[in-house]
């Protein structure tokens, strides 16, 4: 009796179209699909024995093994899928189709990694150019080597500093942390923090007009630094844009008590301060857009926290969400699909985070209380981007342990999904955590089940 087979298109570099309809290889047959993303297509199973394509360290299901709990997705009896290069992995995954492994997406910050992936140790940390030359070359050969995709190549900090921008914000780095935090603001009432925004806001909209008066200059730049970037990380799938509505960094740079005091007495100066950010991604966007370079953009917002949302549904429905479904809208007129990023318990607002022509979810923050199989269930139409976490699991668990979430995330999760740490994985985490996160992707499609 034929088995029905969910969510899938079984449509890959085996395997090609004759008007949208797949071709079986030898020894396959043709059996219907049910799923979302593709009722009534066809899907090639083999009728007897192992099939001559795929490489043999790809991993194999035997007859009747399932998905999971709740999900009837199997392979024949010695089928295997052919090898996939990188972009074809993360591209399929993000299409909500099968892969040959669950391809990885991280931030690769973990010293220790980086030595482990690249195979050379890391140099004394100075700021020189040398020494900078070094860590992001030897950073761009681990990410190579360990992820299918990510959104950030460099080393990050070399050395603990502190630093003035051109507005008179004071910064402080830390190599160790890899990140900055504001020490000093400009302003010290609302009233200074008011005459900034003015400020910003006027800097904002002259440099989104720039981009629309020269777009080949920016298309140009950008291109330059893309090519860089790639050529360092090699065939690693690397985001071609990060962007917000400019929320996260009127919030910082204000201050939480000053942004929302402003926000409360002259809510139309931080509503105008969105709106030139999100001008300016805007310019950007149709400026640098090229689905050639990257699949994909990074749109975000961090909006929540553990169990709770930063601002108001009302708020995010009149000043966020709008702005985002612009941008969102952009992106997708030039064929880039909106991987969408905020840290925190996002359930409350996601059917509005739908609505605005989100793709994908990112990091699925599980210790906030989010649920890779709740999202996937309420979401099938979204492809998934980490859920590992990495504020307890990466940085205090067991490889044991990582080897068990990870392999529950992908049953949970797959296809469709893209597994990673929830957002970064930096030197909290133990390297060994990584490599067994790594070592579960490579494990192939039917190891999370036994297979």
């Amino acid at each position: 009796m034929a088995r029905t087979v969910r969510r899938s298109r079984m449509v890959g570099p085996q395997w090609t179209r004759v008007d949208r309809r797949p071709i079986a290889p030898p020894g396959c047959a043709l059996w219907p699909i049910e799923g979302r993303r593709a009722p009534g297509r066809m899907a090639p199973f083999p009728l007897r024995g192992p099939l001559p394509f795929g490489p043999s360290s790809v991993a194999q299901r035997p007859a009747g093994t399932r998905r999971g709990p709740g999900k009837p997705w199997a392979w024949g009896d010695g089928c295997r899928m052919a090898e996939m290069t990188k972009r074809e992995r993360v591209e399929r995954a993000m299409r909500l189709e099968e892969t040959d492994r669950v391809p990885l997406y991280d931030l690769l910050l973990c010293d220790a990694a980086i030595e482990h992936f690249s195979g050379q140790e890391l140099p004394p940390l100075a700021e020189t150019p040398e020494v900078r030359a070094t860590v992001d070359a030897m950073t761009g050969v681990a990410i190579s080597r360990m992820l299918d995709a990510t959104r950030s190549s460099g080393f990050g900090p070399l050395v603990d500093s502190e630093y003035t921008n051109e507005y008179g914000f004071r910064y402080r780095t830390c190599a160790r942390e890899k990140t900055s935090w504001i020490v000093e603001r400009p302003f010290h009432d609302v009233a200074g923090a008011a005459e900034y925004l003015k400020r910003r806001t006027a800097d904002l909209l002259r440099r989104a007009a720039e981009i629309r008066a020269n777009p080949s200059a920016c298309r140009e730049a950008h291109a330059r630094a893309f090519a860089d970037i790639q050529a360092r990380i090699g065939d690693t799938v690397h985001l071609l844009a990060q962007q917000g509505v400019g929320l996260d960094d009127v919030r910082v740079e204000l201050g939480l008590e000053w942004f929302s005091y402003l926000d409360a007495d002259d809510p139309g100066l931080v509503s105008e301060a969105l709106e030139a950010h999100t001008e300016l991604n805007l310019a950007t966007c149709h400026a640098i857009a090229d689905v050639r370079l990257s699949p994909a953009v990074l749109t975000y917002g961090d909006i929540a926290y553990k169990q709770r949302l930063l601002h108001s549904p009302t708020w995010l429905r009149r000043e966020f969400f709008p702005r985002l479904k612009r941008i969102n809208d952009a992106w997708h007129e030039h064929g880039l699909l909106c991987l969408f990023h905020s840290d925190g318990y996002l359930m409350e607002v996601m059917d509005d985070l739908v609505a605005t022509g989100i793709d994908g979810l990112n990091p699925i923050e599980t210790v906030a209380g989010m649920s890779l199989r709740e999202v996937r269930r309420k979401y099938p139409g979204l492809f998934l981007a980490g859920g590992i976490d990495m504020s307890q699991l990466l940085s205090n668990g067991t490889p044991e342990q990582v080897r068990e979430v990870c392999r529950q995330a992908i049953r949970d999760a797959s296809p469709g999904f893209l597994m990673g740490s929830t957002t970064e994985a930096d030197n909290s985490c133990r390297a060994e955590n990584l490599i067994a996160m790594y070592e579960v992707a490579h494990e192939g499609v039917g190891a999370a089940d036994g297979g």
